[in-house]
């Protein structure tokens, strides 16, 4: 190993020479004057943004369908009471032939099976999102007022995990989207699963049928790692930081790889590990501690 190497490897110098550990030894009772105080790193997950476009949805075949629907389960209700008319009159005194009694049976056997049929149809063509009657009743509601919309969203990245959405409409506005479910189809045009949303509020009534938007996804899960909160990090050397306890009296600094930017600090995907304790209080003391100079014997 050459001298520059043994260097690197003492100061813990990148070959790029910047800063990536270090360490520096602090008596208890200092750190107890410094205010040197830890918590341990939370896992998490990056919180992945992607962006694609949403699509105004024509409400009319959903109301169709769930008008079907309606017009089924009245149907099958009737024809589920007269066939149990029927077959008691047919069993008691015979008012009611056996014959009539079978057609009435075999009619509610029908009216069931076509309403079975429409709802799932419902699942199948706009997800269990729209399954619940009274749910699905009270939308169609809001949607003829004009106070809701459907939209359909896509990203040609996937849409996989999305929690949440915004629009962006001309002008600037942005509209926030609520996420119902996965769409049933996909896309011809991106060939990748999206997803079914709604907008709600005055901005509704200005969203006609096959308005299209951009739009930007947030919530989809990305790749495992530790969340390091912002009373934790100190910046040198064109570089961010955060201090690790290894022992009673030494701590770490190590470097944040590629951080993401999260509301409650900086995501890290390597070089932490969920439960470190991690210095919360009195870091920039703890870095003054290590760079100041060293006393000559």
């Amino acid at each position: 190993m050459n001298k520059l190497a043994v260097f690197a490897l003492i100061a813990g110098v990148s070959w790029a020479g910047v800063v990536q550990a270090a360490e520096v030894q602090v008596d208890a009772a200092t750190q107890k004057r410094l205010g040197v105080t830890t918590a341990p790193l939370a896992a998490a997950r990056r919180q992945a943004v992607a962006t694609g476009f949403a699509r105004v949805l024509d409400p009319v075949p959903l109301a169709t369908l769930d008008g079907d629907l309606v017009t089924a389960a009245t149907a099958a209700a009737a024809s589920r009471a007269e066939a149990a008319r029927t077959k008691t009159l047919a069993a008691a005194d015979a008012t009611v032939s056996l014959k009539v009694a079978q057609a009435a049976q075999a009619q509610a056997s029908a009216d069931l099976a076509k309403l079975v049929l429409l709802r799932r149809r419902v699942g199948l063509e706009w997800g269990p999102a729209f399954a619940n009657d009274a749910s699905r009743s009270r939308l169609i509601a809001e949607l003829v007022a004009g106070r809701t919309v459907l939209v359909r969203i896509d990203a040609p990245a996937g849409t996989g995990g999305a929690h949440g959405a915004r629009m962006q409409l001309s002008g600037g506005e942005m509209v926030d989207v609520a996420i119902l479910g996965v769409a049933r189809t996909a896309d011809p045009r991106v060939q990748t699963g999206g997803l079914i949303g709604v907008v709600r509020g005055p901005v509704a009534a200005r969203l006609g049928v096959g308005m299209s938007a951009p739009v930007t996804l947030s919530g989809a899960a990305g790749g495992a790692g530790v969340l390091v909160p912002r009373s934790a990090l100190i910046r040198t050397a064109g570089q961010t930081f955060a201090y690790v306890r290894k022992d009673a009296t030494h701590f770490e600094r190590r470097a944040l790889v590629a951080p993401t930017s999260q509301p409650e600090g900086l995501f890290s995907a390597s070089g932490f590990a969920p439960g470190e304790p991690v210095v919360v209080s009195g870091a920039s003391a703890l870095l003054a501690a290590e760079t100041a100079p060293k006393a000559e014997d």
